[in-house]
This record gives structure tokens, sequence and C-alpha cells, in this order.
């Protein structure tokens, strides 16, 4: 009798611990302005092929305020994935900045701060990082080219960045300032002149463009004066006019920029 009292008055406990178990295995995101898959995907340390297949998603388009839910524990997820692909140690080298070794060893720049709780892009020459080494599980990338999404991802760190004629560095940026400056941290010298950055790369054709390639336009009417980095779903990031609001998310497919757009070119490999 004793033991079924017993059930009786633990069952509601063992009821409530499990639903908080559970509610604490799922993770929600609210989608904010200028968000997009592959910054969540970057940011959160899920793929964007599993966030689309959880939450449903038919395309890459998002709403701010939409909840997405992120599956269960990641943080016991990117336990496992750091087991399986080794954690190693790096030595920061002269030239050295977080995207180009983020490239090297085929991470996000996200990751690695995350990794070595880093709260700024400043490195000093000979200070030891951890890092995964994760073109060793993928033997495709030995080469290691360079992601596009990590351009975006460090691109989409300006965001709201005020608009500077002239400017190329964190406190300002015009258009091809913006661009020049994003691609220098992965090791590409580009002109700072926008007609001039649409004579360096590979010319593309709309369906041949993914995200981190170039995107030129003719705003002026005299040829083209403003350039701008896919970042896929028809958008790209620019650092578009003091009015605008510096560094923007702005459409191919509708709105001013729409009317201008004149092509995309090349810079990785």
């Amino acid at each position: 009798m004793r033991s079924i009292w017993a059930v009786i008055f633990l069952l509601p406990i063992f009821l409530l611990m499990g639903g908080t178990s559970l509610e604490a295995s799922e993770s929600v995101y609210i989608v904010k302005s200028g968000d997009s898959l592959w910054k969540i995907s970057a940011q959160q340390g899920i793929s964007i092929k599993e966030i689309k297949e959880i939450n449903h998603l038919s395309s890459d388009s998002l709403k701010i305020g939409q909840k997405l839910l992120l599956g269960g524990n990641r943080e016991a997820e990117a336990g496992k994935d750091i087991t399986a692909v080794g954690q190693e140690s790096y030595t920061v080298q002269a030239g050295d900045n977080l995207g180009l070794i983020a490239q090297k060893f085929g991470m996000t720049v996200a990751r690695l701060k995350e990794l070595n709780n880093l709260n700024s892009d400043i490195l000093n020459e000979g200070h030891q990082l951890r890092v995964e080494n994760r073109n060793l599980a993928n033997p495709s990338r030995s080469g290691v080219p360079l992601d596009g999404r990590f351009i975006i991802e460090k691109a989409a760190q300006y965001l709201g960045t005020a608009y500077r004629y002239g400017g190329e560095g964190p406190a300002g940026f015009d258009c091809s300032g913006f661009v020049r400056y994003i691609f220098s941290n992965f090791g590409y010298d580009l002109p700072h002149n926008a007609a001039a950055q649409f004579k360096t790369g590979a010319e593309l054709d709309g369906s041949e463009m993914k995200i981190g390639d170039l995107v030129f336009f003719a705003c002026g009417g005299r040829g083209i004066d403003h350039v701008g980095i896919y970042s896929g779903d028809m958008k790209f990031i620019h650092s578009s006019s003091p009015r605008s609001g510096g560094v923007i998310y702005s459409s191919l497919s509708e709105g001013y920029y729409a009317g201008k757009y004149v092509g995309a070119r090349r810079i990785f490999h």
C-alpha cells in the first residue's frame, strides 16, 4: 500500500521534470532585422539544412519576429562535433586575422571567437588559439577555397556602420571601400573604386551567382558607380548612402537597386 502511495506522490514530480527537460532541450530563435539563414546558421552552430527541416521552410526568406526552432541541445551537439573533428592549437602569425584563420581551418569567425572567448577581432602575434580543423573532416576542402558565407558573416558585423565618402575602415565606409575592407580580411587587395572592382573579377550571369559574389550598379546613369556583396535570396549587403543608414541589406529584385543592376563578378575561388 505504501509503494502505491509513493508512486502516486512521485508521478507529478516525474512529469514536471520531464516537461522541464523537454522545454530545456528546445531552442527558439526570434528573427531580427538583418538576419538571414546564413547568419543564424553561423551564430547558432546549426546547418541551414537543419534549420529549414526543423521549421518546414521551403525558401530562405525570413520575417522579423518569426520564431525558429533550433532543435535540441546545441551545446551537446557542438561537443560531439568537436570530438569528431578534433581540436588543435594555432599560433597567430604576422598578418593573420580572424577571417584568414577561420578560412584556413574551415570554421566560421563566430565559432573561432566563441571557442577562444574573444570579444574583439584584435589578435597579437604569437597568441595561441584553439581551433577545430574541419578540413580534416572534409578532404574536398583541402585546398581551402574561400566560402562566401564567411564573407557575409564578416560583412554583417558592420550592419548600421555609417556611410562616409572615401571611407574604407570600421569608422565609416563608402560602397567600394566597404567591399575592399571586407575582402582584405581574407587576403584580397581590391581597388577602392566600384568600376575598377567590376573589371577585377570573373564575369558571371545571374544563374551562376553565389553568396559572396560582387554585384554592381549604375545609379548615376554614367557607368558603374555602386557595388555590394551578394548574400543570397536575391539580397545583397552594401554601404548604401547616409540617408539610407550606411551598411544595410537591399533587394536585387525589387526597389531602387533592382532597376540599376548591371552585373556580377566573382573575386574569390
